[in-house]
């Protein structure tokens, strides 16, 4: 087991419980990504395990240190750590939100475009294209977007999906931050624009019956 420290960049729900989306920080430089993962099914974390001392759990921008057993990659999810939950995370600062616009990037496609879910846009990656893969988290600049909420038919729950543009190409992805999403799934169904710059952090989930799904995991303004 080693202390690592990293930058939060999201935390965010999936598969049974939730998954932190950081970047190695050694407080100078910042490192590549790392998706912090536990021992439970499907890599899950507790939400326990994702708390400081305080209780308060991990969230975007905070500098945290983390004790890591192993790094275990499944391409394309290559930043997958293992990560125990003792001895318990610790807060060490925050990382200026001024500079947060810097990490961001512009890639041609969110891996790629070719296929999209009924209910999505652009939102999954075929098995064979995502063997070719290398990465699976990406966080990208947005100008405005909009919380699209909707209503399953059968079970009368709210989806929460965003809706955005990348490069000329819009986009609808669910939202697994969970806060935020549980906020909009209180909302009536209908679109709820955002015009703000924010960074927009994304992730492309294990594989499933319809391909490997990408999320928002976590929506970040870059202006207090």
């Amino acid at each position: 087991m080693e202390i690592k420290q990293f930058l939060c960049l999201a935390r965010y729900e999936a598969a049974g419980g939730f998954r932190v989306a950081a970047m190695h920080f050694d407080g100078e430089i910042l490192g590549p990504w790392a998706r912090l993962q536990g021992a439970g099914k499907g890599g899950a974390l507790s939400l326990n395990a994702v708390r400081y001392r305080n209780k308060s759990p991990a969230r975007p921008l905070d500098v945290f240190v983390a004790p890591v057993e192993a790094a275990t990659p499944k391409p394309p999810q290559n930043e997958n750590l293992l990560v125990a939950e003792r001895p318990r995370w610790r807060k060490v600062g925050t990382y200026p939100r001024e500079l947060l616009g810097d990490l961001c990037s512009s890639p041609l496609e969110l891996w790629s475009d070719q296929t999209s879910t009924k209910a999505g846009s652009y939102d999954r990656v075929l098995a064979p294209e995502a063997m070719e893969l290398d990465s699976s988290l990406v966080l990208i600049e947005l100008d405005r977007y909009i919380v699209d909420v909707t209503r399953r038919p059968v079970s009368d729950q709210h989806v929460v999906r965003v809706r955005f543009s990348h490069l000329e190409r819009e986009y609808r992805l669910l939202l697994s931050e969970d806060v935020m999403r549980r906020r909009y799934a209180r909302y009536s169904v209908g679109e709820y624009e955002i015009k703000r710059p924010t960074a927009a952090c994304i992730t492309l989930g294990p594989p499933g019956k319809q391909g490997r799904i990408k999320r928002i995991a976590a929506l970040i303004p870059l202006e207090d």
